[in-house]
């Protein structure tokens, strides 16, 4: 019985998982692909690019879609279960629900094991791919690969924040420009236009910017000059940033999980990298955790609320979802930049919904309603509600 029902439910668990795997990563797709569409018009090289930076971005996408299909994977399938009455069968039968723990357990740990690979040993190697074809094309074709309305930090010691980029990438407006890369000086440009000039050597780019000003203060806030100009040349020499091995790579999320560990095991670093590094760690190991911190949530979650269709089922795991990243950005902006350690900071979501957890199993196996489902319940039935309303109309 007992090996019976656990292939049963874990079918019921791995078709939603792969179909809601591969429609969450499609939609972060089509998201990605409609960010780079310029570049298929500016070069004839374009369209391999394009392919070369999604490919890099596929580990980074299954990173935050595999927790997600886990949720709606179990959710969906006790879902069906409870609005079928297959658990009450079950309970008659003296199957307790405790016993429908081991397939859920399993789903749960093949998306943890997979996610924490991806996490630990891909991802560092595809954010060094995806930066090493963004200076490629800087090289090139004398593009930078600016987003709009974004910070962009590709380049190391160099944050850019553009308001209006032209089709082409070459013509700027609304430009902001912080550059830390001397320790002695640091300067912040602000300029109402710019544009791209290549050198065709492909050494480098010049940014050559109208009508701004140049902020820059010494070391320890000792001196502060201001610089009123008209037109400033800001040279990018692309030598330094993508084909010096060593600097290339001395970003946090560059590192390996070996390097990770062995810069933290280091005496020499001062408290700011040392908490930079702390923070990449236990986000590495947090992150891939939401897949069973979620999948344990989501079960008794959905026999509780009793779902009465897929879409309500959907809904109430990007309610639940939707929860858990935001609880989880907050506590990551406490620990990045807070009083208290990366580490509290990025586990202590996991510890919260951990507890909810047990605390749903418990009240789902005694066959007692937990009052806050009610809510979450009404709000997920009221969204599905208004969807499909929208659609008729």
């Amino acid at each position: 019985m007992k090996r019976i029902l656990l292939r049963y439910l874990l079918v019921e668990q791995a078709v939603p998982f792969f179909v809601s795997l591969l429609v969450l990563t499609l939609v972060l797709f089509l998201g990605k692909i409609m960010r780079y569409t310029q570049l298929l018009f500016a070069s004839e090289s374009g369209l391999a690019d394009l392919g070369m930076l999604l490919l890099y971005s596929l580990p980074y996408f299954l990173v935050f879609t595999i927790p997600m299909a886990t949720l709606l994977a179990v959710l969906l399938a006790f879902a069906r279960l409870a609005h079928d009455n297959e658990i009450t069968a079950m309970k008659t039968a003296g199957i307790s629900f405790y016993q429908t723990l081991p397939p859920v357990a399993l789903l749960t740990g093949f998306a943890w094991l997979t996610t924490l690979g991806l996490s630990s040993f891909v991802l560092p190697h595809s954010n060094s791919g995806f930066q090493r074809v963004l200076l490629e094309m800087a090289r090139s074709r004398g593009q930078l690969g600016l987003k709009e309305r974004i910070f962009n930090d590709q380049f190391d010691g160099l944050v850019f924040f553009i308001n209006t980029i032209s089709p082409d990438g070459r013509h700027l407006r609304e430009v902001f420009i912080t550059d830390e890369r001397s320790p002695e000086t640091k300067s912040t440009i602000v300029a109402e236009e710019g544009f791209l000039v290549h050198d065709p050597s492909g050494k480098r780019i010049t940014l050559r910017l109208l009508r701004g000003q140049i902020f820059r203060v010494g070391d320890e806030m000792e001196s502060l000059q201001t610089i009123r100009f008209q037109n400033y040349d800001f040279n990018l020499d692309l030598d330094s940033f993508a084909f010096n091995e060593k600097n290339f790579r001395k970003r946090e999320r560059h590192l390996s999980f070996t390097e990770l560990r062995q810069a933290l095991t280091s005496t020499k670093l001062d408290s700011k990298k040392r908490n930079k590094l702390s923070f990449e760690w236990h986000r590495r190991l947090s992150l891939p955790f939401a897949c069973i911190v979620l999948g344990f949530i989501a079960a008794p979650l959905s026999v509780q609320s009793r779902t009465g269709s897929r879409l309500s089922g959907v809904v109430l795991g990007l309610v639940l979802f939707l929860l858990y990243y935001l609880f989880v950005s907050a506590a990551k902006a406490l620990g990045k930049d807070g009083p208290y350690p990366p580490a509290i900071g990025l586990w202590l979501p996991n510890v919260i919904f951990g507890v909810l957890a047990v605390i749903l199993w418990i009240k789902t196996a005694r066959e007692s309603p937990f009052k806050p489902i009610l809510l979450v319940q009404r709000s997920a039935e009221l969204v599905a509600s208004w969807i499909k309303t929208r659609s008729k109309s």
